[in-house]
């Protein structure tokens, strides 16, 4: 067992998961953040050189959008040696997010389930974290709103801090976000975003248990066929699945960490068929191991990202996939 397990496992996993990352949190926005990252940097010699929608990166792992909600820590988070950190989900208007308890850890799974539904600070006081910030390794935003309006006007205002955007249209945790489920409201959204695009987006897509049900598959495909269709530039397989837990305070969430790869697997593999030579495609979901980003990539992956995987593994995680695919 590793120093990290060891302490997570038997000290910080005995604390709410809420309060743990607010404590991480304040230190990594800190000034003495990027001193305690550096100390799990990634040695330039394992860096590889890939393109992901016109965007050079120096690794094909990403941080996934949540981690920073607030775009406070991305000083110590450019220490470690991301290809590209997605930060955010960015709304236009502060938000609470939904009622606490709303974090979950399956230990034993090396998972967990969250309904937290977006709390951030919102537009303005994000774009004042962001003003000063240089970072070394590409920024892309996750951004999402109630309304086409309200990610056009984020789309709009982000883009001097930004390569690139994730739409995020699909957070199980967030009701509204529904509206951009049906497929007219979803098109009418895209057709705006390309006729003010000046930078590149992917769009985050909702996940399905089973997607060998008819139905279920019919509508992944969905999504990944109007992307297509309306010259999105890259896909995300997927969000969070869908699950009930009473143990949260609305009673369901979504899943993350091991418990969803072979979901994360067979999604790509389904949608690498529609989508190769159209359109870019990160894997996203319970990825832990250099094993698992070789195999996805394998299947049709330009990038993949991860989230969970660091609070079981430890910060160190990005330093070692990365000497391992070198």
């Amino acid at each position: 067992m590793s120093l990290y397990r060891f302490i997570s496992h038997y000290i910080l996993f005995k604390f709410d998961p809420e309060l743990i990352h607010d404590v991480l949190q304040r230190i990594l926005s800190s000034k003495f953040g990027p001193f305690i990252t550096r100390l799990f940097a990634t040695n330039p010699m394992h860096f590889v050189a890939i393109n992901l929608m016109g965007i050079k990166l120096r690794s094909n792992i990403a941080l996934a959008a949540g981690f920073d909600k607030n775009c406070s820590m991305l000083s110590s988070l450019d220490k470690l040696g991301f290809g590209y950190i997605v930060g955010g989900t960015i709304t236009v208007h502060p938000r609470e997010g939904n009622p606490k308890p709303r974090i979950i850890r399956y230990k034993l799974d090396e998972s967990m389930i969250n309904s937290l539904g977006f709390p951030n600070i919102g537009l303005d006081r994000i774009k004042n974290n962001l003003k000063n910030i240089k970072l070394k390794t590409p920024l892309l935003l996750s951004i999402s709103g109630d309304s086409i309006d309200e990610i056009l006007k984020l789309y709009k205002s982000l883009g001097n801090y930004c390569a690139g955007y994730e739409i995020n249209i699909s957070s199980p945790n967030t009701e509204r976000l529904k509206f951009f489920h049906d497929t007219e409201n979803l098109t009418n959204l895209l057709v705006a975003l390309n006729q003010i695009k000046d930078k590149p987006y992917m769009l985050k897509i909702p996940r399905f248990e089973n997607l060998d049900d008819i139905n279920q598959r019919k509508s992944f495909e969905g999504f990944i066929k109007l992307a297509i269709s309306n010259h999105v530039d890259g896909i995300v397989l997927s969000n969070t699945l869908p699950i009930k837990d009473e143990a949260l305070a609305i009673g369901k969430g979504g899943l993350s960490g091991k418990k969803i790869y072979k979901n994360t697997e067979y999604g790509l593999e389904i949608a690498n068929k529609l989508a190769t030579g159209k359109i870019e495609i990160v894997a996203s979901g319970g990825v832990n191991s250099s094993r698992d980003v070789k195999s996805l990539l394998s299947k049709g992956a330009k990038s993949v990202q991860i989230w969970t995987s660091l609070i079981y593994e430890g910060p160190g995680l990005v330093r070692k996939i990365n000497k391992e695919l070198s």
